[in-house]
């Protein structure tokens, strides 16, 4: 096995511009069991000695390898679903969001159940209802809402009133979804 990845390395290859970036990166991540350092430095992002549009940049980029790795091997990130569930609603990077919520869909799918579903449910309601959340990330946020609905009556009774605000004016992609979920 190779080493594991340092932190600073890890924090390098997210401002590496190149083809495949999350692929390739995900696989050395998985390959030298450098998951924790990666999931570590998501957690402290804001500690990082990093300018503003940087940190956006590194926050962005971390988040996009992390869904790489989650959609590649689940169960190596399910060591760090009970602290993923618990930063989730927490996110406020607006493209670290979609890949989040990505990811949150999948673990509820696979039949991973946060104790904080209230929060989740919340964080996804707030998201869907503000006009700055870019459409990719209210998808997911409906899709999460839909499945915890399937377990969670008040869940269940929400998503009505959801669905009705994202009818207004949607977007061509959020019509699409809408017309599935209808």
């Amino acid at each position: 096995m190779k080493r594991k990845m340092t932190r600073e390395e890890i924090v390098q290859i997210c401002f590496a511009c190149e083809p495949n970036f999350a692929k390739k990166w995900a696989k050395e991540i998985i390959t030298t069991q450098s998951l924790h350092t990666l999931w570590e430095l998501i957690v402290e992002s804001d500690t990082l000695s990093l300018s503003k549009e940087d940190l956006e940049k590194f926050k962005f980029r971390s988040a996009y390898l992390l869904e790489t790795v989650f959609c590649t091997d689940p169960k190596l990130f399910y060591p760090f679903l009970n602290q993923f569930f618990e930063v989730f609603p927490t996110v406020t990077n607006p493209s670290m969001r979609r890949h989040f919520a990505k990811i949150c869909f999948f673990a509820l799918k696979q039949g991973n159940y946060p104790h904080n579903i209230e929060r989740i449910a919340t964080a996804c309601a707030d998201w869907i209802i503000d006009t700055k959340t870019r459409v990719a990330v209210k998808v997911w946020a409906l899709d999460i809402l839909i499945e915890l609905a399937k377990n969670n009556n008040w869940v269940k009774e929400l998503l009505p009133e959801v669905i009705a605000s994202l009818s207004v004016k949607p977007s061509a992609g959020m019509l699409v979804r809408l017309r599935k979920i209808k």
